[in-house]
């Protein structure tokens, strides 16, 4: 019997993970570069970076550091609640559970890539013997958090162009109007969903999801917009959080300015690809860097703005969301 030469399906998916994986690699090099050099560009050095933690990070600015790390456990709650309201319809979880599901799958985010450590801290932490199905949920809830990033991203873009002359060009008014196009198109996804498994019905290749999808479809208007606004309120939790350290070291910017500058980077680094959690660190980076050099601002004390953030809201619920991956039961 002769056999067929064609690379089965598994080893292309394979093929295209290691393709995917090295291209973030790729990318996240890339921005570590672009933030090194940006840094030698303005005469500056990691020192600069240092000094100003050093110096900033102490007594005088006690009240507002001490904001910004209180401001971290609600972040995380506004995250656990929407989850627990999503996770209803696969099982019925506490607070508590939702909590841990969503500390484990920050952790999980450091070994794998974000999303998918992400959706896996959560099912894995389900009890249901059909918490498999719990990766719909999971979607829907980064789907949520992404279209207020999105809604707010653009309004970002819009005042950034109105600013900037360089900017009025057609690109950036072509981008524009994507950003307000896919606002659109997600309001229709969001009314169409019930619609959505029916469609997969007809290809085979996406059979697959299906159940996924069919979690989706279940959740009515009222669910949705309960969901939605959790996850707004973690949006802004984090914009606070982001304008308090502008202020501990000493970022002189008119306030819509600021705002809008922290409403791109969000963006960004929800929208560009990132290897893991250490590369979400490296897009957090990069993007603050152009988004706040259209300002005259020094670039070492965006990148130590920026490493404050992350260990505060990243790495330290990163060590304790181990500690439930530890804990957790992978098979059942």
């Amino acid at each position: 019997m002769m056999q067929s030469n064609t690379p089965s399906w598994s080893s292309q998916l394979s093929s295209l993970k290691k393709i995917a994986w090295v291209f973030k690699l790729v990318l996240l090099a890339a921005m570590l570069a672009y933030l090194y050099f940006t840094i030698l560009e303005k005469g500056q050095s990691l020192k600069d970076v240092y000094r100003l933690l050093r110096e900033n990070l102490r007594s005088p600015h006690w009240i507002e550091l001490t904001i910004v790390v209180l401001l971290t456990p609600i972040n995380w709650a506004c995250e656990s609640r929407k989850w627990q309201l999503l996770a209803q319809k696969i099982e019925n979880i506490s607070f508590l559970q939702s909590l841990k599901g969503v500390l484990a799958g920050l952790a999980l985010g450091f070994m794998m890539p974000n999303n998918v450590g992400d959706a896996a801290g959560r099912v894995l932490s389900l009890q249901s013997n059909q918490r498999l199905t719990g990766v719909g949920a999971a979607l829907l809830s980064n789907g949520l958090q992404f279209y207020v990033s999105l809604l707010f991203g653009t309004l970002g873009w819009a005042y950034l162009i109105s600013q900037q002359s360089t900017l009025q060009q057609w690109p950036q008014l072509m981008l524009l109007g994507a950003l307000i196009s896919t606002l659109g198109f997600g309001i229709w996804l969001i009314t169409k969903r019930k619609n959505a498994e029916k469609y997969l019905e007809r290809y085979r290749w996406f059979r697959w999801i299906e159940p996924y999808v069919d979690v989706i479809a279940q959740y009515n208007l009222i669910e949705i917009r309960r969901a939605f606004r959790w996850a707004a309120l973690r949006y802004g939790v984090f914009t606070v959080q982001f304008g308090l350290l502008l202020l501990i070291f000493d970022v002189s910017l008119p306030v819509l300015a600021a705002i809008s500058s922290v409403f791109l980077v969000y963006f960004a680094k929800t929208l560009i690809p990132a290897l893991n959690f250490l590369g979400d660190l490296g897009i957090r980076e990069a993007s603050s860097l152009y988004f706040f050099s259209f300002y005259t601002v020094e670039p070492a004390r965006i990148v130590a703005v920026t490493l404050t953030l992350w260990c505060i809201n990243i790495l330290l619920p990163v060590l304790i969301g181990v500690f439930w991956v530890m804990k957790m039961r992978w098979w059942r």
